[in-house]
């Protein structure tokens, strides 16, 4: 069991540095992918929440489609 949640652990700190990074790099390069991103991220937002990730994990989600401009609430496929 705690082999399990450290697993976890390590996968959820993984992927929130892995999205705070590409966020970061995006907002630097003025990234024209923009979009794309925020689409991928609205379905780790949906993922995350399927499969009762960390509240820091969808924190991290929340905050980066944020700062890429993506309204709350907006539809996986808008």
């Amino acid at each position: 069991m705690w082999a399990e949640r450290a697993d976890d652990d390590i996968f959820e700190a993984l992927l929130r540095r892995t999205i705070t990074e590409t966020v970061l790099a995006g907002l630097d390069h003025e990234s024209p992918g923009a979009t794309d991103l925020i689409t991928r991220l609205r379905h780790y937002a949906w993922r995350a929440s399927q499969e009762q990730l960390s509240p820091q994990t969808l924190q991290v989600i929340a905050s980066a489609r944020r700062l890429l401009g993506d309204r709350p609430g907006a539809r996986l496929d808008a």
